[in-house]
């Protein structure tokens, strides 16, 4: 029998039908009511939010729209609405980006991630060399399993010719051991200091894209159409 909750208030009794309360699509809730950060209060960001409540401190959960994975987001971090794209449930890809502050040093960086879901077999070698052709990427991958993923980091070190700005660069691709999906993550720091002289604490900023990474959880979807 389904059951009904009767919630006494003044002047009258509100009948709730179900099992409990459900929260409204963060979507379509006026921003007024929701957190008063850069996630929710941004239109754009605000359609991959899936909860007020955060996942952990200063991070609330993403989910793609193509239903195939969730991981943690930033919670001051604003999506690029023109740099969104999508193919069916197969594949996309988004940026994000803030400036942070990490001991009184305001640390600007930027996320690129692109998601692939094919029938075909996996393939982390062909995976990598386009990660590696996108970074200008020569050397090796840390390897290494969390939970039901195998996932391949790198980070490297690039500065412009003139020698005023340095991009320090985290990234690696996180492979799902169950299905054919897959998540590259590009996680780019600037510092606008000659020869990167920046106070940046670069071994924190790995453990936190780790974190990110291992953050991701992908979600069991049948592809539109069946195909990849």
């Amino acid at each position: 029998m389904k059951k009904i909750l009767y919630l006494f208030v003044s002047g009258g009794i509100i009948l709730i039908g179900g099992c409990g309360f459900m929260e409204k699509n963060v979507a379509d809730m006026d921003p007024k009511d929701l957190p008063d950060v850069s996630a929710f209060q941004d239109d754009f960001t605000r359609e991959f939010m899936t909860s007020t409540e955060p996942v952990e401190d200063g991070y609330y959960e993403f989910e793609s729209k193509t239903g195939g994975y969730t991981m943690n987001f930033p919670e001051n971090a604003l999506m690029s609405k023109g740099f969104y794209e999508r193919k069916k449930d197969t594949f996309e890809r988004f940026s994000f980006g803030e400036e942070i502050n990490q001991e009184n040093s305001n640390i600007p960086y930027y996320v690129i991630a692109t998601y692939d879901n094919f029938h075909k077999e996996k393939d982390s070698s062909r995976l990598l060399n386009l990660l590696s052709r996108a970074v200008n990427f020569e050397g090796e991958y840390e390897e290494f399993t969390h939970e039901n993923h195998t996932i391949f980091f790198a980070t490297s070190e690039s500065t412009t010719r003139n020698e005023e700005t340095t991009w320090y660069e985290f990234f690696g691709t996180v492979i799902s051991n169950k299905s054919n999906q897959s998540l590259e993550y590009i996680y780019s720091v600037k510092c606008e200091e000659p020869n990167g002289d920046c106070s940046y604490d670069l071994d924190a900023i790995e453990h936190k894209v780790k974190s990110l990474m291992k953050s991701v959880e992908f979600n069991d979807v049948e592809l539109e159409g069946g195909e990849g």
